[in-house]
């Protein structure tokens, strides 16, 4: 034992010491998982929002990963990232949280993933000098309770955490409003199928009622048996009542009138599914029967979510809340972000008890007082409102003829104007723009839909953080000055043009053959987005009585009632939001994609999920590196960076490792020449000894 202490502590044991520390120092690693993300949006570790809602998981949620290996550039470093990521939700989850990576070389795990209903992708590989096609699986299933959902094709890791936080607390909440319903609260699927529909020519109405009905097993099988079925077919006397209480499709045919549609309903909440008769080259059929369960899936989601609603204001010519040959609106964009779009006529009904934001999107008309008195006093009241109103509006124009331009004056302008905002007439126009090429022009610069970088989005700001750049459309300029020195309010830019920019304002023509940089032009940076936050001053000095009519429609004078009751804050009673945007074309299928990845889609919905307090969303939303792009405008730039990166660097370090073996010699000599200077001198007699002979 003595001879092992002093081995201990003499200079023998040294390496010895070494690798055993070396070995707890990794037995430590595998057990301890710690890591430091210093990147700058946190790519790589969770928000507090996904810590929270796996650390409070009631029942045992399973996670699979379905990833083949050896994938070629860039997929091979998603599964790895996908592993960090899950480990930190493993890591701040308790034992309700586990996952599983399945082994894609073994056919029984290919067989579950077919089973649970993921996909094989083709990708892209390269051999050497050949380029071929790989089918593969990248995709994950979630499974909570009975509830199972799943992430198919994941072939990017953009926003992967939001999505998988978003698919855990959907489900979490379905099955907790599953597990709450009563014995007798069920939710039913009904089918309205009007019998005589199956005696007409119609391709796979005698299909209908069995593909209903397996897709209904299978996804009731998933969710508790919560879901009765039936199939309904209406009277003649009942098609119509029926059709316009659901929105289903009415067939006529011979002056005989059927209903056909799918429901599911859960007391006064109702979800109409894709299905009906679609007119085709081959004759009529019945379209949607192949994704049936998914969209019973999607279906029961929206029916049992606890979405937060959001008030879209119409009578005065606005965006269409609902477009069927529109996929890709604001409208539907904020309906996969959680959020249920509600219309709201102001002059028939008054803003609901608990909804916190409304939104005005393209209004071309003016509103009556007693609208705009509404608005104003639900911002007293804390209340978020969001504006997207155009400066201009086109009048005019046909096939050889272009429109022309006319101010959009609206009397909307009163509250904004309270509030310290101003609206100007005219269209930014920017050198840093969208560009498309063709055939008979060339390049050509479409100077009305900026592209605006990371520089000139607002810094630190959850909307905007994190994006490297968004398109805007058709833009008027925002002037928010009196809102900034307003001490109540907090003003944020959160989109300006860049410096290049200039503005038109008379005979405009959006046309990019006409349009050019004015040569004496004054070119600077204008503000396009603004939030305002804080406490409001009110756009009325007293309160607007509510107009009453008769029962012929026509307005009573109560100007002289004994007794009248009316509402009304002068001022703020709680801090509201109040975000402005100089177009709402940003809000239209020109800019926005159906899947929402888009960087103004993004936009749009953080700034919705801000006002509503849910910044940890906007974060979350936005994290994909890729969006963090440069800024390089012209190619032969891009073509030397290029170049540098692959080159360039490699001869950095190499130049900086001779300076540094350079540097050392001479820190050699210095040392040799301060404590043996007689070392070189000696060093010196024997070189020029050896060279004499």
């Amino acid at each position: 034992m003595k001879k092992f202490i002093e081995w201990i502590k003499s200079p023998k044991s040294d390496f010895a010491l070494f690798i055993l520390l070396l070995i707890l120092a990794n037995v430590v690693g595998h057990n301890a998982y710690l890591r430091f993300d210093l990147t700058a949006p946190k790519s790589y570790s969770i928000s507090k929002s996904s810590k929270q809602i796996v650390k409070t998981l009631e029942e045992p949620l399973s996670i699979k990963v379905f990833f083949d290996e050896n994938l070629p550039a860039p997929y091979n470093n998603y599964a790895q990232y996908i592993k960090d990521l899950l480990e930190e939700y493993k890591g701040a989850a308790g034992e309700n949280f586990s996952v599983s990576y399945m082994d894609m070389k073994k056919e029984e795990n290919a067989a579950l993933a077919s089973d649970f209903g993921l996909r094989q992708i083709q990708i892209q590989e390269v051999k050497k000098t050949e380029v071929g096609f790989k089918q593969v699986y990248m995709g994950m299933v979630f499974t909570y309770g009975d509830a199972v959902e799943k992430l198919d094709s994941v072939t990017t890791i953009d926003g992967l955490e939001y999505k998988i936080t978003s698919t855990i607390s959907k489900m979490v909440s379905t099955v907790d409003t599953l597990s709450g319903l009563g014995k007798g609260n069920k939710i039913k699927l009904t089918l309205y199928m009007s019998s005589a529909l199956k005696t007409l020519r119609i391709s796979g109405m005698d299909q209908v009622e069995a593909y209903v009905k397996e897709a209904y097993r299978n996804v009731n099988k998933k969710n508790m048996d919560r879901i009765d079925f039936e199939v309904v077919s209406p009277d003649s006397s009942e098609v119509e009542s029926v059709a316009e209480r659901y929105g289903l499709q009415v067939i006529s045919y011979r002056d005989e009138k059927q209903v056909f549609g799918l429901v599911l309903s859960l007391d006064d909440k109702f979800s109409v599914l894709p299905l009906q008769v679609e007119r085709s080259f081959f004759g009529n059929m019945v379209a949607g029967l192949e994704d049936l369960e998914d969209g019973l899936d999607s279906g029961l989601q929206t029916l049992l979510s606890k979405s937060t609603k959001v008030g879209f204001v119409v009578g005065h010519y606005e965006h269409k809340l609902e477009d069927a040959n529109d996929s890709a609106n604001y409208v539907s964009i904020i309906s996969n972000a959680g959020y249920e779009p509600v219309q709201l006529d102001l002059m028939s009904e008054d803003i609901p008890v608990g909804m916190s934001t409304i939104i005005l999107d393209g209004p071309q008309q003016d509103y009556m007082e007693e609208e705009l008195y509404k608005i104003d006093q639900f911002l007293m009241k804390g209340g978020n409102v969001l504006f997207f109103v155009d400066p201009l509006f086109a009048q005019g124009g046909g096939q050889y003829q272009m429109p022309t331009y006319l101010p959009l004056n609206l009397n909307l302008d009163t509250l904004l104007n309270a509030y310290g905002v101003k609206r100007e007439f005219n269209y930014v126009m920017d050198k840093n723009c969208h560009h498309q090429a063709t055939q008979r022009d060339g390049k050509m610069a479409f100077h009305w839909v900026p592209v605006v970088q990371k520089k000139d989005l607002a810094k630190h700001h959850p909307v905007t953080n994190n994006l490297g750049y968004v398109y805007m459309l058709s833009n008027g300029v925002i002037d928010a000055s009196e809102a900034k020195e307003n001490k109540d309010l907090k003003t944020t830019v959160l989109v300006r043009s860049s410096s290049e920019s200039w503005i038109e304002d008379n005979q405009i023509m959006l046309n990019p053959q006409f349009i050019a940089p004015p040569k004496n032009a004054e070119f600077k940076s204008y503000d396009l987005a603004v939030m305002l936050e804080g406490k409001f001053k009110s756009a009325f000095d007293a309160p607007v009585m509510k107009t009453v009519y008769d029962e012929e429609g026509n307005e009573v004078d109560t100007s002289n009632d004994e007794m009248t009751a009316a509402s009304y804050a002068s001022e703020s009673k709680l801090p509201g939001k109040v975000f402005v945007v100089g177009s709402s074309q940003i809000t239209t299928a020109q800019l926005l994609d159906a899947n929402s990845t888009s960087p103004i889609a993004m936009f749009l919905v953080n700034v919705l999920d801000y006002v509503n307090g849910r910044e940890e969303l906007c974060i979350m939303r936005t994290k994909g590196l890729s969006l963090n792009t440069l800024e390089i405008k012209s190619q032969a730039l891009a073509q030397a960076l290029k170049y540098f990166c692959i080159y360039g660097i490699v001869v950095l370090v190499v130049i900086a490792g001779l300076v540094a073996l350079r540097v050392r010699a001479k820190h050699r000599n210095a040392i040799r020449k301060r404590y043996n200077p007689n070392d070189e001198r000696e060093i010196t007699k024997e070189t020029s000894k050896k060279d004499g002979e």
